[in-house]
C-alpha cells in the first residue's frame, strides 16, 4: 500500500459508515470512500500559506502592491483551483514581480505583452486558470493594443491591474491614469 491509503478491514469500514466495494483504490474513488479494505483520505484544503512562495518580497516600503499580493494569496484557496492549474503572467513594472511571490506557475513577459503570452497559454491549455498581472502603464499605454485584442478574443483570462497612476518603476513618470495636470519628476 502507498502512504496515501490506510488499510482497514471490511468490518471496520462498515462500522465507520463507509461504502465497501471490491478491488483496490482507483482514480475514480471519491474522497473518503472505502475501497475493499482501504479508506481514501479526503483532499487537503489549500490555505493562504500554500500560495506564498519562498521569495523575498521586494517592493518599496508602503507600496500598495503588498496589499494586492496579500489579498490575492488570501482569496486563491477559496477558488478551489489546484495550484498546478494556475498561471500568473506579468509584464514589466513594479507589478511584474508578482509571479515570483506566488507559489503557482508564473511567466514574466516583456513590456505590455502579458496579454499576448496569456492568450497563448490559455489557447494551448484551456483548463488552466490564467491571470494577467499588469500595471496602468503596461495595460493602458505600452500594451494598450494587446489589452484590447485580448478582450476582443473573449478568452477566459483574469486581469489584475495595479493602478498607481504613475510609472512607479521609473520613479515618477506620468502614466495614462495620472491626474490631469499632474506634474511629475520627469
Amino acid at each position: 500500500m502507498n502512504g496515501n491509503v490506510n488499510p482497514v478491514s471490511e468490518e471496520e469500514a462498515r462500522s465507520i459508515g463507509g461504502n465497501v466495494s471490491g478491488g483496490g483504490p482507483s482514480p475514480e474513488s471519491e474522497p473518503g470512500s472505502v475501497v475493499a479494505g482501504a479508506v481514501a483520505p479526503p483532499p487537503s484544503k489549500l490555505t493562504k500559506a500554500d500560495f506564498v512562495s519562498g521569495q523575498e518580497v521586494r517592493w518599496c516600503p508602503g507600496c500598495g502592491d503588498y496589499s494586492i499580493l496579500n489579498n490575492v494569496q488570501k482569496v486563491m484557496p477559496e477558488l478551489g483551483i489546484p495550484r498546478e492549474k494556475i498561471v500568473f503572467v506579468s509584464d514589466i513594472g513594479c507589478s511584474s514581480r508578482f509571479p515570483y511571490y506566488m507559489n503557482t506557475y508564473g511567466f514574466h513577459s516583456i513590456h505590455g505583452r502579458a496579454p499576448a503570452v496569456a492568450t497563448g497559454i490559455k489557447s494551448a491549455n484551456p483548463d488552466l486558470s490564467v491571470w494577467v498581472i499588469t500595471g496602468d502603464g503596461d495595460a493602458l499605454s505600452i500594451g494598450g493594443n494587446h489589452f484590447i485584442h485580448a478582450i476582443r478574443r473573449n478568452l477566459d483570462l483574469n486581469y489584475i491591474l495595479f493602478n498607481n497612476r504613475i510609472y512607479g518603476l521609473t520613479k515618477g513618470q506620468y502614466s495614462p491614469t495620472s491626474e490631469l495636470g499632474k506634474k511629475t519628476k520627469s
